[in-house]
């Protein structure tokens, strides 16, 4: 039963929403500054709507019918893209109590993440599809505190980066197998597996080493999750049975939970 829960909460994208919402809250409560809940919603249902519309784009292709999240977009289309048409219904009136400065900004993002859906393809062969997801989630999160009037560095930016970028890269690490089989293009399948391996320890010692930096909390969240990322890449073995490097990957993100 609740195996099943946790598979759905994983198809649907669920997690990702919530830990988003988690860390927006975790740097906004750092940076001491107060969002009001619309923006929570709003931020969590533009992340859905994303994640599931790509989701439901890569599921028309015929070869990854053996993927448990493919497979239910594809089957499920039609439920979910009225689901996708009711949330849009549904939180048009919470932007109007969203401040003009982050309404502008996060229709900007949403213009990007449109741009990304529409030339994925292409940012593909120029190695710069999991870069481009990475800059537009972290700016997505920390841009928030930035215009409500909180002080946010820019190491804080760029080690963060480097945190969503390793999460990207280990996670297409992992499946560039299964990547090549159903002919996805990722920056595992265009760089092969020796050059991104170094790549990967290059950005998770700089990302440990830069977090250390940072004497606070922010600072010490970061260095779990690079500790954690570090031995994801080291014990191929285990992490590599039953998803658990994706469990694992993603949950960092919900880590917050416990500062």
């Amino acid at each position: 039963m609740i195996g099943t829960i946790y598979r759905t909460i994983r198809v649907l994208s669920i997690d990702i929403v919530i830990g988003v919402v988690i860390l927006l809250r975790f740097f906004c409560a750092q940076f001491e500054v107060m969002p009001t809940w619309h923006i929570y919603v709003l931020l969590g249902v533009a992340v859905w709507i994303i994640y599931t519309v790509d989701h439901m784009r890569d599921s028309v292709k015929a070869s990854v019918g053996d993927r448990e999240r493919y497979a239910f977009h594809s089957k499920n289309r039609k439920p979910l893209l009225l689901m996708v048409l009711i949330l849009l219904c549904s939180v048009f009136p919470l932007l109007f109590f969203v401040p003009t400065q982050i309404l502008l900004f996060g229709s900007a993002l949403m213009v990007l993440s449109g741009i990304y859906l529409l030339v994925q393809q292409h940012l593909s062969y120029l190695f710069f599809k999991e870069f481009y997801i990475a800059l537009v989630y972290v700016f997505g999160i920390l841009m928030i505190p930035v215009l409500l009037g909180g002080d946010v560095p820019f190491i804080y930016f760029v080690n963060f980066l480097l945190l969503a970028f390793s999460n990207l890269i280990l996670i297409s690490w992992y499946e560039r197998e299964q990547d090549e089989q159903d002919g996805f293009e990722s920056i595992a399948t265009r760089l092969g597996d020796e050059f991104l391996s170094k790549v990967l320890l290059v950005i998770l010692s700089f990302g440990t080493l830069l977090s250390m930096l940072l004497a606070d909390t922010i600072g010490l969240y970061f260095f779990i999750c690079f500790c954690i990322y570090i031995s994801v890449f080291i014990y191929y073995s285990y992490f590599g049975t039953r998803d658990r490097y994706r469990i694992v990957c993603d949950a960092v993100f919900l880590f917050p939970l416990l500062f």
